[in-house]
Parts: C-alpha cells; structure tokens; sequence
C-alpha cells in the first residue's frame, strides 16, 4: 500500500526568526535568549540559520502563561 501520512505533516510551515518575532510579538532577542535557554523547539540548519515550527513554538510558549485569579 502507499504511504498514507496527512497532508499537514508534508506542508509544514517553517519560519525565521524574524517571522516568528512577528508572529509571536516577541523581540529577536527574547526569542534568541528562548532558544539559548531551550525553552522553544528550534531547528539550526546552519552557523546562522535557525528554523522554527509556529505550531510547536507556540505550544512551548504556552508553559509561561500565567493564570489569572
């Protein structure tokens, strides 16, 4: 039989640092101080190329919300 995966597995999206600043609102170098803490998933794809995962970085953000009373 073919492989069966989900077409969300093939068309994932990756972005910059500088899309994921956007994205998230962030500052570069929170996000940069984030990765260097491994509190955010990253992919490094070179000395200076770092890929990120929207849907995974989000998911990670998510542990520092803090809860209203």
């Amino acid at each position: 039989m073919a492989n069966t995966k989900h077409s969300s597995d093939n068309n994932q999206k990756f972005l910059n640092i500088f899309g994921l600043s956007e994205l998230t609102g962030l500052s570069v170098r929170n996000i940069r101080t984030l990765v260097q803490k491994r509190a955010i998933p990253v992919i490094v794809a070179g000395h200076r190329t770092h890929l990120f995962q929207p849907e995974k970085v989000l998911k990670a953000l998510e542990k520092f919300e803090v809860k209203g009373v």
